[in-house]
């Protein structure tokens, strides 16, 4: 007597198989272009190497880069649940946790982090279109800068969108540099180049405040 798989009727055998074999197609083209380089691996090689034909790779994908869409979209991950406010943590900590866990996450998968930070070509332009331009984690960032601007803890003399790009470009700058081989361990540069951004975020000290400070030390 056969069994049948639990949950798995008739009309969801073929759709279950097509998402297992574009996996498999995911899954072999990174491996292809972390070898081979991605410019070097035409959609022939991805096929053949996954045991498909051309025609059948065009059914999973219309093009060679959708898949780059994905890989980078895997790396990002699922949208996580919003961090709360710390009581007693400064946003700059926060900040920092909410970017290094998300530095962590993508490292354990290091081919694909490797990879999707060597590719010589902005991250927004690899997502699909209706797909959020951006990360999820930089949403996050933004809410916690926010406050901090409401707070007076972050400066309100630079719009919250830039600021939230200056701290995203602290961790787009570790993690190419880590996989261009720049940095042997990425978190720590992640954590250097944080420090740096931060102490370009401290909110400024008014004329008449600096001014007054200036009289003290002279007392």
């Amino acid at each position: 007597m056969a069994i049948k798989a639990a949950g798995l009727g008739p009309a969801r055998r073929p759709a279950a198989r097509r998402v297992a074999s574009r996996a498999i197609v995911v899954d072999t083209a990174l491996r292809l272009f972390a070898e081979n380089g991605y410019l070097a691996v035409r959609v022939e090689d991805i096929a053949t190497a996954s045991g498909i034909s051309r025609a059948t790779f065009y059914k999973y994908f219309s093009e060679r880069e959708e898949i780059l869409a994905e890989l980078f979209e895997r790396l990002l991950g699922p949208e996580s649940a919003t961090v709360p406010t710390v009581a007693g943590r400064s946003v700059e900590e926060q900040v920092t946790v909410v970017i290094e866990d998300a530095a962590r996450q993508m490292l354990e998968q290091e081919r694909l982090a490797r990879f999707v930070y060597s590719l010589p070509v902005r991250h927004s332009s690899l997502l699909r279109p209706g797909a959020r331009t951006t990360p999820h984690v930089m949403v996050r960032v933004g809410a916690l800068l926010e406050q901090g601007q409401a707070s007076g803890e972050i400066t309100r003399d630079v719009p919250l969108d830039l600021l939230t790009r200056h701290v995203h470009a602290a961790l787009e700058a570790a993690m190419r540099d880590w996989a261009e081989g720049r940095a042997d361990d990425a978190i720590a540069h992640l954590l250097v180049l944080l420090g740096l951004a931060f102490r370009g975020l401290a909110p400024r000290v008014p004329a008449a405040a600096s001014d007054r400070e200036q009289g003290d030390r002279s007392d």
